[in-house]
């Protein structure tokens, strides 16, 4: 998502890859458990959104 657009700019991490975009959904889990994770851990990306398609 291009920060040009966004309504209330934000500091960008380094290590950052970006936002999520509008009308978008965003989770991070743990790939065993699937238990959603707080902030700063890691595990698996997870989004739900009308932009997103199903290969195949």
């Amino acid at each position: 998502m291009s920060l040009a657009i966004v309504e209330h700019p934000f500091e960008v991490k380094p290590s950052g890859c970006g936002t999520v975009v509008r009308n978008a959904k965003l989770k991070i889990i743990d790939p065993e458990s699937g238990a959603s994770l707080p902030r700063n851990q890691p595990g698996e990306i997870c989004f739900r959104g009308d932009q997103i398609t199903k290969d195949g």
